[in-house]
């Protein structure tokens, strides 16, 4: 059922698909059908069908969780003709999030970007800390074709969330988001607003209320997802972040997330959370990330790219990328159930 409306959503508010040429159309449905044949090979013939493209690595609030600054990932924006150049790359993408170690609104050439996406018949989603979502920021927004826009959430206590969200206002984030859900209204758009939470030891027993909060806000969609506990991210969490991994808790967040759902079904809100069983890692097959200089890793949760570093889109033939050692190590391992170092203790291998 989770996997049936996530791709519920991505069809219903793909509408650049729907107004793209027929070429586009074919280009990309064909690429799709590759990839569903694929049957996990290490060789692919199809280009990702999904990308993740980081606009900026630059963000504005100082998260409790945040291990960037550790792990030492470059400061700086993706251009906007490097994003072009990227995109027309990779010119058979079904769906891009834009999104990474930064917040997106903070790139200047981000509804540059969106449009260009747009004329490519791609459907685009994004990942914000919702603190920029200001009166200019939300028309921009209406002016674009957006599929979804989910608004990182840690707490639904404004102490709590302001503890962990250094740097954001809980009152002006919520006020933001009524005001976004109201104009995409006003404006008749299908952009879905979700809430994107993530789960803490400390956080399990408000599962009940983040569907509450939804519901008082107008958010219609909670995606759910525990804190990393990959051995790269745990060993360079802070203190507090350390004693927060909720694998010793698996009953009790089961049961917290059962009456969530039960509640948000009555309420009339979806709630996923895919962990809860994991068919295996796909994103080698399917996706690919990119950095805001054109570095290519098999995942977002690869912060360190430079090791191992697939390559980088703006300077390198894609097809060496795509098929080449390192990446149908990470295919080969991943279709055995085994984690390649930098995956190791994540519960999606």
């Amino acid at each position: 059922m989770v996997k049936i409306t996530k791709y519920y959503d991505a069809v219903r508010t793909n509408k650049p698909f729907l107004k793209t040429n027929f070429k586009q159309k074919t280009k990309i449905s064909l690429n799709v059908l590759k990839y569903i044949f694929s049957d996990k090979k290490l060789i692919l013939k199809n280009k990702p069908v999904t990308a993740q493209i980081e606009p900026t690595s630059h963000c504005n609030l100082k998260c409790e969780m945040c291990i960037r600054e550790k792990v030492g990932v470059p400061i700086g924006s993706m251009t906007y003709e490097d994003f072009k150049k990227i995109l027309n790359e990779l010119n058979s993408l079904f769906k891009i999030h834009l999104s990474g170690q930064g917040e997106p609104f903070l790139n200047k050439d981000l509804f540059k970007m969106i449009k260009y996406a747009n004329q490519k018949g791609i459907l685009v989603n994004l990942n914000t800390n919702g603190t920029l979502l200001t009166g200019k920021i939300i028309q921009e927004i209406c002016d674009v074709e957006i599929g979804e826009i989910a608004v990182s959430l840690e707490s639904a206590k404004k102490e709590e969330y302001e503890k962990i969200r250094r740097g954001a206002k809980f009152e002006r984030v919520m006020k933001s988001i009524n005001e976004l859900k109201n104009a995409l209204e006003k404006n008749k758009k299908k952009t879905i607003i979700s809430f994107a939470v993530t789960i803490f030891k400390k956080n399990i027993d408000e599962m009940e209320n983040f569907v509450k909060l939804a519901k008082d806000v107008g958010v219609k969609k909670i995606i759910a997802q525990t804190i990393q506990e990959k051995e790269d991210y745990v060993s360079r969490y802070g203190k507090e972040s350390q004693t927060q991994r909720v694998s010793e808790d698996e009953d009790k967040l089961k049961d917290k997330i059962n009456k969530a759902k039960i509640l948000a079904k009555n309420l009339g809100i979806d709630l996923i959370f895919d962990e809860e069983k994991s068919d295996g890692c796909i994103w080698p097959w399917r996706g690919i990330y990119v950095t805001w200089n054109g570095y290519a890793t098999a995942c977002c949760k690869i912060l360190n790219y430079k090791k191992p570093m697939m390559g980088n889109l703006l300077n390198e033939n894609f097809w060496e990328i795509w098929n080449g050692k390192q990446y149908q190590m990470f295919r080969r391992m991943l279709k055995q159930r085994k984690a390649p170092f930098p995956c190791k203790g994540c519960k999606m291998v």
